[in-house]
């Protein structure tokens, strides 16, 4: 039988048009949510423990959509003529086609960073394929799966378009409205509703909401999140006090000082030699219990990272204030919070902050960076350009040795005549950590390719600090080592379903500091990315006007001191971290209590399985009251953070 019979006006198929077009996107969507949650992950673990229980979590709110847009379509059509149905169908395809590129692409960041598809993500990485090494590298490592994904799609809207080619609907409407077509739209109505309901009535759980939600959902999301940043929070002001804030002030965290003239002036009329130089190397993906220096078998397999840990003032606890790296990079150099659903650098690109190499440069120093990875990846090019004097990425130099070399190059060239602030920052232990195929094959296992690209790390860095112990100014360096974030091994992935990504896999790096009066010391205690600025400033002994969040890891009381509390953030997870207890909340728009566990202060993991040895912290019971409570203030936290980013309060304009 035809699809479509002129003698009997209307199909079967022609009635029930618009419910089979939404089933048929479903189909395509539930494929490839069978290859997301049914295959592992680049890490070698699947994407979730449970994948029946996501599978059909996500179904339901992804039939919801596909539904949904049937009946916008199937509205559309009713008040059209016969003639501009074919446009309408094509309009539909395009729509679906669309969608499942999205829903494709969201699945794919999924499974490589454990993050849905925003708005965020894609201002930051609109420029992401200028730097082709390391998109290629990334593309290669997941070619397989990313082939299929792109399979998926295209059998789906190949599918989709040989359908609304061969049923004709223009008669669908007409009078007397035919009972199958009643019955169609109800059907397309019910699905929708429920569908897009779904996640209220079906096991509801914000944090499994977080995680599920249809990509559409996301990115409307995103554009709403703008209007309610318009006006202060309800609990603004507590939040300001939490973090230590003035509430009172129009810019909270800015500490005017007066004498900051005067102590440039003064610090500028030194002589040269008791001027220090400082040397930056933020590593990409560092992972804090992989390179924990107080394991001797990590102590062994990085022998350059192990001496500089023994040098100086070591904190293997320390951690990154977001992720991805752009978020570590705006905790180094300018000590304050990242965003917690957005990337500040990146989409708050006006606001008025200030790193410490402008303060550097007003006091003489001459500023450089060496970069691992294309600045314009990840849109950071604008603000290296402001922070430093020279910032140089080349492809030829995209593994860390050849990046070292050029660094030891760049360096004995530096001007002599006044000190010199370097920063390098790495990148072969960037995921997939690919090294370039003169150094041999890369393993297959993920644990194994990191384990060889963090050797081949730390001797980059070795490379770097040999050179430096034979520089005149050797004596006069202070040398800094930090991460820019860490990366999750697989059971840490599947662990942010609980407890969100602010978890130890994302944030855990180490912070080492050595140089001219600086005594060795281990402090187990927990620090942030926040405290590098401040204590540059306070090693230099340079009095400035500051928006930093973080304290001064050089104070000779420090050990008598209560450290402050630290955050971490990503794309709408956030963490609490407070003595020996980490606070979980997800996500940050969420109701859900807080999640509380206690942290591994020292190395009392399965030290002899340097990459999946460790996973999280110890879960610890706490009253429901009090964990409600602390996750409410760490919300007021966030939501007040969130608006003095927005309303542009960091800092008054200079």
């Amino acid at each position: 039988m035809d699809l479509y019979n002129e003698k009997n006006n209307i199909s079967p198929a022609s009635s029930f048009f618009w419910l089979f077009f939404g089933l048929i996107l479903v189909a395509g969507r539930f494929s490839l949510l069978c290859s997301l949650y049914m295959l592992d992950t680049p890490t070698g673990d699947s994407l979730v423990p449970d994948y029946n229980r996501f599978i059909w979590h996500t179904l339901y709110a992804e039939i919801g959509f596909s539904m949904a847009l049937s009946l916008l379509f199937f509205g559309i059509s009713r008040f059209v003529c016969e003639k501009q149905i074919k446009m309408v169908k094509i309009a539909a395809v395009i729509c679906a086609a669309i969608y499942l590129i999205l829903s494709g692409t969201d699945d794919e960041l999924q499974r490589w960073m454990s993050q849905k598809l925003s708005l965020s993500f894609i201002k930051t990485y609109s420029n992401a394929w200028t730097d082709t090494g390391l998109v290629s590298k990334i593309a290669i490592g997941g070619l397989q799966h990313f082939l299929l994904t792109v399979g998926i799609v295209i059998v789906s809207v190949t599918g989709l378009s040989f359908f609304c080619y061969k049923v004709n609907v223009g008669k669908i409407w007409q009078r007397p409205i035919q009972k199958k077509t009643w019955i169609s739209l109800g059907l397309v109505l019910a699905f929708a509703v429920l569908g897009c309901t779904s996640h209220l009535w079906y096991n509801y759980s914000p944090r499994r909401w977080d995680r599920i939600r249809p990509v559409v959902y996301t990115l409307v999301g995103d554009i709403f999140e703008d209007f309610e940043l318009q006006t202060e929070p309800p609990d603004f002001i507590e939040g300001i006090k939490l973090l230590g804030g003035n509430p009172d002030s129009e810019y909270p965290f800015w500490k005017e000082s007066p004498n900051e003239d005067a102590s440039i002036n003064a610090f500028k009329q030194k002589p040269l030699e008791e001027k220090p130089d400082i040397l930056l190397l933020t590593i990409e993906s560092l992972r804090g219990w992989t390179c924990d220096m107080r394991v001797e078998s990590n102590c062994k397999r990085y022998p350059n990272l192990c001496r500089l840990s023994k040098q100086g003032l070591y904190f293997p606890n320390a951690y990154s204030v977001g992720n991805p790296s752009v978020e570590g990079l705006l905790g180094i150099m300018t000590g304050i919070h990242s965003h917690s659903t957005k990337t500040l650098l990146r989409d708050y690109p006006n606001t008025n902050i200030r790193a410490f190499s402008e303060i550097l440069s007003k006091a003489g120093y001459y500023n450089e960076v060496i970069l691992g990875a294309d600045p314009r990846f990840d849109n950071e090019e604008a603000w290296y350009s402001k922070w430093f004097d020279y910032h140089e990425f080349k492809q030829e130099y995209g593994d860390d040795v050849s990046s070292a070399l050029r660094f030891v190059e760049r360096y004995r060239e530096r001007p002599k005549d006044r000190p010199a602030f370097f920063h390098w920052m790495s990148l072969s232990m960037h995921t997939p950590f690919v090294l370039p195929s003169k150094y041999g094959e890369n393993p297959k296992d993920a644990g194994e390719a990191y384990l060889r690209a963090s050797v081949f790390m730390d001797s980059a860095v070795g490379i770097i600090l040999d050179s430096l112990s034979m520089d005149p100014r050797f004596n006069n360096t202070l040398v800094i080592l930090t991460g820019d974030h860490s990366t999750p091994n697989g059971k840490q992935q599947q662990a942010s379903e609980r407890i969100g990504m602010g978890n130890e896999g994302y944030s855990w790096i180490s912070l080492m500091m050595s140089g001219p009066n600086i005594d060795t010391v281990v402090d187990s205690r927990i620090v942030s990315q926040e405290n590098i600025a401040p204590s540059i400033m306070a090693y230099l002994g340079l009095d400035v006007s500051n928006h930093y969040m973080g304290i001064n890891l050089f104070d000779d009381s420090l050990s008598f001191k209560e450290l402050p509390t630290i955050y971490s953030y990503k794309y709408g997870s956030m963490a609490m971290r407070k003595d020996s207890m980490s606070y979980y909340v997800v996500p940050v728009e969420g109701t859900d209590p807080a999640i509380a566990q206690k942290v591994l202060l020292e190395p009392s993991w399965d030290t002899g399985n340097p990459v999946d040895g460790f996973v999280t912290g110890t879960p610890v019971d706490l009253p429901k009251d009090s964990l409600i409570e602390i996750a409410r203030k760490m919300r007021a936290v966030a939501r007040a953070w969130d608006y003095v980013v927005y309303r542009n309060k960091v800092m008054p304009q200079q």
